[in-house]
């Protein structure tokens, strides 16, 4: 599913992450565990085609991540990096909805799938409410249920 060889990168004379390799098989939950300033989220990036690696390569379902295939593999991937950008004067089920035809998903498919994922992520109650009032716990929660939206074949979670 995920494979990484000699992954590096560099800000000027700063290495954030070097010389990593790894390989994640179908079906397996993988972490990357350090303090800050370690390269977790930077790996995360490059991953994700954010970040480009200063060397190495990184393949996600056997295709290399690079400028050519990023948004086909995108497609197959959710993420949760950072902190995730709304819309505070829609509801969370607007927001969702917004996503959903991003992603592709037909109108009724978007709101059944952000019903369940709503109900599943105990948002149901703050569905009609503006985002502008949603807690920040709240606000995680939104943003999982958008990393699902579309069904991902893997997800990335930075810091969940």
């Amino acid at each position: 599913m995920i494979e990484v060889e000699h992954l590096t990168k560099q800000y000027g004379e700063h290495t954030a992450v070097s010389d990593l390799s790894f390989r994640v098989d179908s079906g397996r939950i993988y972490g990357f565990l350090g303090p800050n300033g370690a390269g977790k989220s930077t790996t995360m990036k490059m991953l994700l085609g954010l970040v480009k690696p200063t060397q190495g390569t990184v393949h996600l379902f056997g295709k290399q991540m690079n400028d050519k295939n990023r948004v086909e593999i995108l497609r197959q991937t959710g993420a949760l990096i950072e902190s995730p950008s709304y819309y505070g004067h829609l509801t969370g089920m607007e927001n969702l909805l917004f996503y959903a035809a991003a992603f592709g998903l037909e109108q009724k498919e978007g709101k059944q799938r952000g019903e369940s994922l709503l109900k599943e992520l105990e948002l149901t109650d703050a569905k009609d409410r503006k985002l502008a009032t949603y807690s920040t716990g709240m606000r995680q929660r939104l943003s999982l249920a958008r990393a699902l939206l579309h069904r991902p074949k893997v997800l990335f979670l930075d810091e969940p």
